[in-house]
């Protein structure tokens, strides 16, 4: 059952929101708990009851529109002295808009999943959906290029009218505060960003009071914390279950580090990049400077890297960004167990998880030890500590059957559209052999019905338009192209002699149109 739910929700939320009449997120959260793809939990209810209000209130929300003024420069203020000011609003009175919510809680209790409900309901082009340090992150490039520009005086105005027409609702995921630099701009940003319009909804491991806790000049950020409380309904997610670790493990997080694991993960790489002649060291460029990366392939959109390579030497959130961009198969083998004695390391280790997984990169380890044991509890600093709760649940959900085909939605673009070789009359081994390295998920050499299942969905979609295809006719094309049961995974020489089969039950198939 916990597998089948986890596997079911991805398909469930897509197909709920394939129609142009959106239901509201508590309509959405009944459906799928009826569909049994959804356990229903009534802390997730509790919450729900906000969400619901907030989406109502932005059903007959109208977003003031900047005016011209608002681009106005502020002459004769310098860019520091403007970024650690009083927070006095630069801009004319507008009306308040809705409250937003800041959802919190523990990993894995579902404050994603009912953030991405709520923002998929919401029917409106001006929306944005956004990991937070990915935001702070593009926030001072673009403070970074008005420092180069002719612009001078406050950037905050400049900043605030790109930001909102963009998007005046923005739902931030992993809703924390590390670094003095985010800090420091974030009390007169927000504040801003509030004036003009912005509607946010915000997911945290920690409440409003603790965060940026101990920070260097923390006295400078708590105005923002009076402000976000202000704005925002803050709730406490308290639900028992960890659904992050509900449903299956792939052979992605190989321990310990040992001969069989290192042969297993070249096996796997040499499989993955086969069909590419040019599998070489590569370099990637980043904003005037380039990172290299010892091996991989552009054409299969995969690397390989060491541990130390990437935590060991000084990169950070751009340079993982960058990689994250690139390979939607990243290696990362040889992980050590940690200690406070390596900070540094801690800390650049749960950014690399935080990038992969919010861009949802198919994501192979090899490491000294399983997830919860790789950082040793000694004492270490509080902010580290607490932060890789997060990191240990994230890499247990990478090796989910559910995420793993959500990184392969980006594994379909890489080689160039992989499926459109069963237009063709003639399809070659290495064209078979790509389809098989997106689809086998979960990389573990063998095919499931249920990764078929999206095969044909995919391939239906291409050939016919999407329209859903009844479980007993997936079952018929799985037994006639490939002689397998149900329950029975087949092996990648056993697709190679079926496959054409495959292709023919879709060509032939008789979509059901309304």
């Amino acid at each position: 059952p916990g597998l089948k739910m986890r596997t079911c929700r991805l398909w469930s939320l897509r197909r709920l929101f394939s129609t142009r009449n959106r239901d509201s997120p508590q309509a959405v959260y009944d459906k799928m708990v009826a569909r049994g793809d959804l356990k229903d939990d009534r802390s997730q209810r509790d919450a729900l009851v906000h969400i619901e209000e907030l989406y109502n209130a932005i059903q007959t929300y109208q977003p003031p529109a900047p005016s011209p003024s608002d681009s106005s420069e502020s002459q004769g203020s310098d860019w520091m002295s403007s970024i650690l000011g009083s927070g006095t609003n630069m801009f004319s009175s507008r009306p308040d808009p809705p409250r937003g919510i800041y959802l919190w809680g523990g990993v894995g209790c579902g404050k994603t999943m009912l953030m991405d409900m709520f923002y998929k309901c919401v029917d409106t082009p001006l929306k944005r959906r956004v990991h937070f340090h990915s935001f702070m992150l593009q926030l001072h490039r673009r403070m970074h290029a008005l420092r180069s520009s002719d612009i001078k005086g406050d950037p905050i105005p400049h900043i605030t009218k790109e930001i909102i027409n963009e998007g005046w609702l923005l739902c931030f995921d992993e809703f924390q505060v590390t670094d003095i630099a985010d800090a420091l701009v974030m009390r007169r940003l927000f504040d801003s960003l509030w004036s003009q319009g912005l509607v946010v909804l915000a997911t945290s491991n920690r409440p409003p009071d603790d965060l940026y806790y101990n920070g260097i000049q923390r006295d400078l950020f708590v105005p923002f914390i009076h402000e976000c409380k202000e704005r925002c309904t803050v709730h406490h997610l308290l639900s028992p279950t960890d659904y992050r670790l509900m449903g299956t493990q792939a052979a992605v997080y190989n321990t310990p580090l040992n001969d069989q694991t290192t042969v297993y993960v070249s096996k796997l790489f040499d499989r993955l990049t086969k069909t590419d002649k040019k599998v070489s060291p590569k370099t990637i460029n980043l904003n005037g400077r380039t990172l290299q990366v010892p091996m991989g392939s552009f054409r299969n959109g995969v690397a390989r890297f060491t541990f130390q390579e990437l935590c060991a030497m000084p990169k950070g959130a751009e340079d993982f960004l960058g990689i994250c961009e690139q390979f939607h198969t990243v290696f990362v083998v040889d992980v050590p167990t940690l200690t406070r004695n390596e900070v540094n390391q801690v800390r650049r280790f749960i950014t690399l998880v935080d990038a992969l997984y919010e861009n949802r990169v198919r994501a192979i380890f090899t490491a000294m030890a399983p997830p919860h044991e790789i950082l040793l509890s000694d004492g270490g600093p509080e902010d580290e500590m607490f932060a890789f709760d997060r990191t240990v649940s994230r890499l247990t959900e990478m090796q989910s059957l559910e995420y793993l085909r959500k990184a392969g939605c980006r594994a379909k673009k890489t080689p160039p559209d992989v499926l459109e070789c069963i237009r063709e009359v003639q399809i070659s081994e290495d064209q078979i052999a790509d389809i098989w390295d997106v689809y086998d998920a979960d990389l573990n050499g063998e095919l499931s019905i249920l990764e078929f299942e999206e095969l044909v969905d995919d391939s239906v979609n291409l050939l016919h338009g999407h329209y859903p295809i009844p479980g007993e006719m997936i079952q018929e094309g799985y037994s006639t192209a490939f002689n397998a049961m149900r329950d029975e995974a087949i092996s990648y020489e056993k697709f190679k002699a079926g496959f054409h089969g495959a292709v023919d039950f879709v060509k032939n198939y008789k979509p059901l149109r309304n």
